[in-house]
């Protein structure tokens, strides 16, 4: 095939076998060349599958940064002892824009939030009013967006997109912002200093006992999901982790009784 292709005769055969011929000589150094690269590509194939030395850059947020992606993470690591991870802890709208760059590979995200980007759906959680013990509506045991209105608030910031903020435009109440903070800890520590009550998600939630975790009558939810710019593009390493998570996820979830699987 190789003589038929460079129109010459690479080899003289003889009874005794078979040697190479003067262009076969002239070939040789570049045929080398040709194979030894094949069996790079042969071996970079092979190190690609097993993830070796991959690097994959996760965008995230508190809750799943605490109760679901150091499992993935971690069951993850044991089928691919040699990848990297890079976690960036941001606000929804920033993860969204770090999809579109190229400077994150896959991004947790709130779903309701996402304007551009592809998504899939992996679960929905709650948020619940949260007062000092001896605070006014400490007394209740579900409270209506509009009792929490009148009481200075410590909003979560999640970036443009604010599930308690959007519910007060929608009902048409004005919130009193007193504070703005992105820490759930932090927020859950003012609260104990009487300086707000505010609204969280129960799943980002530790160490709360000493405070009053209330429903909200109009049930707000967030929806959460892993998002990616473009799933053609994605690496093979991102694709890998990208369907490991949209299998493992509802597993890892189900012994958690605050998640609501989809």
């Amino acid at each position: 095939s190789l003589e038929e292709e460079l129109e010459t005769t690479l080899f003289i055969r003889q009874k005794s076998g078979v040697i190479l011929s003067r262009d076969g000589f002239e070939y040789l150094p570049y045929l080398k060349s040709v194979q030894a690269n094949l069996d790079n590509l042969r071996t970079k194939k092979q190190e690609m599958k097993e993830l070796n030395q991959s690097k994959l850059r996760i965008g995230t947020f508190t809750s799943v940064s605490r109760h679901l992606l150091p499992s993935l993470m971690k069951e993850f690591i044991e089928m691919y002892p040699n990848i990297q991870f890079e976690l960036y802890q941001s606000e929804y709208t920033n993860i969204e824009q770090q999809l579109i760059e190229g400077t994150l590979d896959l991004g947790f995200t709130c779903i309701d939030a996402i304007k551009q980007i592809h998504y899939q759906e992996l679960y929905y959680d709650e948020m619940f009013a949260l007062v000092p013990q001896n605070h006014v509506l400490a007394k209740y045991k579900v409270l209506s967006m509009e009792q929490i209105t009148k009481y200075p608030f410590i909003q979560l910031d999640e970036g443009e997109y604010s599930l308690p903020v959007q519910t007060c435009k929608e009902l048409g109440l004005p919130i009193q912002i007193k504070h703005k903070v992105y820490d759930d800890s932090t927020i859950l520590a003012m609260i104990r200093q009487n300086l707000g009550i505010s609204i969280l998600y129960q799943n980002a939630l530790s160490d709360y006992d000493d405070l009053c975790l209330i429903p909200i009558q109009e049930n707000l939810f967030r929806h959460v999901g892993i998002a990616y710019n473009n799933y053609d593009t994605l690496s093979y390493a991102g694709k890998t982790f990208l369907d490991f998570i949209l299998k493992r996820t509802p597993k890892i979830l189900k012994d958690k009784t605050s998640f609501h699987i989809i």
